[in-house]
């Protein structure tokens, strides 16, 4: 090979990768209007026991639970933990993000005939009633919203027999429970409250894969989702541009969608599952994109 085609080469090659090198940059220089939406990864989230050594762990991701108004957290537990039977002032809903737990209602705690709620059940525990939460096997997840104070008051417990769940205490649905309304690029099921309507709602939506996307729109009121599963991509602004405008959410994210700020988002090469949790109505109000 001569010095001619040596050169040749090396040219080439520093423009091949010159451009592959620009092509990082700009997917790494696409930010988002944090006036319309801001994240927080898993990395980011900061718990009670940094160590997470301790049997229970919590991290708050919006509000104060020990305080009046709408929280978020999510509260994580090892195996083998036995909760006492306790109540709580308002109602809680209650997704369990990883793993599994036990619930049960009433004084008499009896884990034999706790009822399995697996990772993707929905739980509601009402207002005043009388349960309790065990983990046996298995460690895991649950992300819990309502509004505050979050209290937790114990009560004593009592011998007898527990053979079921009282449906006015508590309320659950297992991953095969749920229904869900295909809408054509996603699906959504509503697990409590009506998003058309005032007051707090908490719905799941999957977008499935194929590059699915919603146009640039805003809603009425802030909007706080977890991703449950895959990766959710998301862009701001009015410009739609799903190949270089948007940002990659991976699945534990903790996403605030803004009031009024405009935004798109959906998938691309898999199915994404949100966690979505607001005050209602959440109407979408599309704005003009440029010509």
């Amino acid at each position: 090979m001569n010095m001619t085609d040596c050169v040749a080469r090396s040219r080439f090659a520093l423009a091949v990768a010159a451009t592959a090198l620009s092509l990082v940059t700009a997917a790494q220089a696409v930010e988002l209007d944090p006036a319309a939406v801001v994240y927080k990864t898993p990395e980011q989230f900061q718990w009670r026991d940094p160590s997470d050594k301790a049997d229970t762990n919590r991290t708050v991701l919006f509000g104060d639970p020990s305080k009046p108004g709408l929280y978020i957290y999510i509260n994580t537990f090892k195996a083998g933990l036995f909760g006492n039977p306790h109540y709580h002032p308002n109602d809680r809903f209650i997704v369990v993000t990883d793993g599994a737990t036990w619930k049960g209602t009433g004084t008499v705690v009896d884990p034999a005939h706790a009822l399995r709620l697996p990772k993707g059940s929905f739980t509601i525990d009402h207002a005043l009633k009388v349960h309790w939460d065990i983990s046996k096997e298995e460690s895991g997840a649950a992300l819990i919203t309502g509004y505050g104070p979050a209290t937790s008051t114990d009560v004593p417990k009592t011998t007898g027999s527990f053979n079921s769940l009282d449906p006015g205490a508590v309320t659950t649905k297992t991953p095969d429970q749920i229904e869900w309304r295909d809408n054509g690029g996603n699906r959504t099921a509503t697990l409590a409250g009506d998003p058309d309507k005032p007051g707090l709602y908490v719905q799941l939506l999957t977008w499935k894969k194929g590059n699915n996307f919603s146009r640039p729109h805003f809603h009425p009121n802030d909007r706080f989702i977890t991703v449950l599963s895959g990766t959710w991509w998301v862009g701001t602004g009015n410009t739609f541009d799903p190949a270089n405008l948007t940002v990659p959410l991976k699945s534990g994210t903790f996403v605030t969608h803004f009031a009024k700020g405009v935004h798109w988002d959906g998938a691309k090469d898999e199915d994404t599952t949100l966690l979505i949790i607001g005050e209602g109505p959440a109407t979408g109000t599309l704005v003009e994109e440029p010509k």
